[in-house]
């Protein structure tokens, strides 16, 4: 019985090890100045919720506007769509086909995660269009509001899951600057579109990055286990 319950704990280290051996190996394919760009985002995310309250930013978020940026953030924000993990997966699934399994996994964690959350844990939130009425705050003519289950951004999780796992593709490559910069501008346009909060995107972009390196993980080899 000892024996047992000594090898599946080895087992599970071993496991455990193995996991972080990829996550560290997934890591090293990400180019400093990305990790960077993302880092600025995270300071100015802690800022920002740490400074007020998520109603004053997005009321004080709400009056920087421009006609120019009203038609830029309505068009950008599709990208955050749940189906582009199927054009995605599709695209890839030619002629790489582990990336395009990493992007069907990623897909269908970042919907239970998601729904979990807005489903389970913070039903029923109030969006700024629910909280403040929509006569109340700048709204870009042709976009469809919501009102509820505002926690945490679906949009943003899914832009980062995505090109988290994009980033991996392209190794080393400067390309890993525009995908990372879309990501956040994906997160961005739902709160200049009043359909989330700051700290919406926030733990959205968390909870994407950690999918996008979670289901990669998956699919990526390691060539050697160092066994302590």
């Amino acid at each position: 019985m000892l024996v047992s319950v000594i090898t599946q704990n080895n087992n599970k280290n071993l496991l455990f090890d193995r996991f972080l051996l990829k996550i560290e190996g997934l890591s090293r394919k990400i180019r400093k100045e990305t990790g960077i760009i993302f880092l600025i985002f995270i300071l100015i995310s802690v800022l920002f919720v740490s400074l007020y309250n998520k109603h004053e930013l997005h009321l004080i978020l709400n009056k920087f506007h421009t006609p120019f940026f009203d038609i830029f953030f309505k068009y950008i924000t599709f990208l955050g769509d749940g189906v582009m993990f199927g054009f995605v997966a599709i695209f890839f699934l030619f002629f790489k086909k582990r990336v395009a399994y990493a992007i069907m996994v990623s897909g269908i964690l970042t919907l239970l995660v998601v729904h979990l959350f807005k489903k389970v844990f913070f039903l029923g939130i109030l969006r700024p269009a629910g909280f403040f009425g929509e006569e109340n705050m700048h709204l870009v003519e042709g976009v469809k509001m919501a009102y509820t289950n505002s926690f945490p951004s679906g949009h943003t999780a899914t832009a980062f899951a995505i090109f988290t796992i994009v980033c991996f593709y392209f190794s080393k490559s400067k390309s890993q600057y525009f995908w990372i910069t879309l990501s956040i501008l994906i997160g961005i346009s739902r709160v200049y579109l009043s359909q989330h909060y700051w700290i919406d995107i926030f733990v959205g972009s968390i909870l994407g990055i950690f999918i996008g390196f979670l289901s990669m993980s998956f699919f990526y080899k390691i060539k050697k286990i160092h066994k302590c």
